[in-house]
């Protein structure tokens, strides 16, 4: 019989490393890549549409809680660790902004 593990000095626990989660897998990452590049080609669509195009049919408030949405999401993304989530709301920060900034110009 072989002898315990002596328990820890702070009286902790060991514990086993954990299963990969299902958001490390290859596959799973692929599909935040796609989601991200979509979500950017969306948005710089919307951003360039409205610098040859002109502003008049962006709604200042929509691009408004986009670009705070995308920086609550980016803290949160960060505090993740995730860089899936944290290129995509990048991305979507910048192209919020720009396209707000835009607007705000053209009016």
């Amino acid at each position: 019989m072989a002898p315990a593990d002596p328990e820890p000095e702070d009286g902790l626990t060991k514990k086993k490393t954990p299963e990969r989660r299902a958001s490390d897998r290859k596959g799973v990452k692929m599909v935040g890549w796609i989601a991200c590049f979509a979500l950017a080609a969306s948005l710089t669509y919307t951003f360039i549409k409205a610098l040859t195009q002109g502003p008049e049919q962006v709604d200042p408030l929509f691009f408004a809680l986009q670009s705070l949405a995308s920086l609550l999401f980016l803290v949160y993304s960060l505090k993740l660790k995730n860089p899936v989530f944290v290129a995509a709301n990048c991305v979507a920060l910048a192209n919020a902004a720009g396209t707000l900034v835009v607007a705000a110009i053209g009016r």
